[in-house]
């Protein structure tokens, strides 16, 4: 149920950072932000009370790839992101996304990596700050300092994407 939560509250984040409403970018911000953080919440009320299930096991990392590709292409129609940096971390989550769901089809494991979490939260970060930073002092430079940790994101999304395919494809076929 928190997943589904956290998928429904995306359309909420994209028409709240689209529309001209007067501070828009903090409930934007707040809306993603408690996306994210149940994430987190979602994976401990699972394994704590053994809810795990492979449809969570898709939709789990699915309403984090809907997030971050809604928060992209947001910040891209608000020119607030370069569409390369958002095609290539899109690109690269579609792809992820079949290859995960082609192991779970043929069930074999296929969780996230300390690797891919990491990559997830560096996105998270860098998009939270992108939403807000000019609302805050130093806008300024808390906006080079987002695009940094955006690129930061884009490296962690490539190679993490690229570590993905190298271990699952050297794994035995059935």
């Amino acid at each position: 149920m928190i997943t589904i939560v956290r998928i429904i509250m995306v359309p909420f984040f994209l028409v709240i950072l689209l529309t001209e409403m007067q501070n828009k970018e903090f409930f934007a911000f707040a809306i993603f932000v408690i996306a994210a953080v149940t994430d987190s919440i979602d994976g401990y009320v699972a394994r704590k009370y053994n809810q795990v299930s492979d449809l969570g096991k898709f939709l789990d990392p699915m309403a984090d790839k809907l997030l971050v590709a809604a928060a992209l292409i947001a910040l891209v129609y608000l020119q607030e992101v370069e569409t390369w940096v958002a095609a290539i971390i899109i690109l690269r989550e579609i792809f992820i996304s079949a290859f995960r769901f082609y192991f779970l089809v043929n069930s074999a494991s296929f969780s996230a990596s300390i690797l891919a979490k990491m990559k997830t939260t560096v996105q998270i970060v860098a998009l939270a700050l992108l939403i807000i930073y000019r609302k805050l002092p130093f806008a300024e430079q808390l906006g080079q300092l987002a695009t940094v940790i955006l690129y930061v994101a884009v490296f962690l999304t490539v190679y993490s994407g690229a570590a993905y395919v190298i271990h699952f494809s050297r794994q035995p076929k059935k």
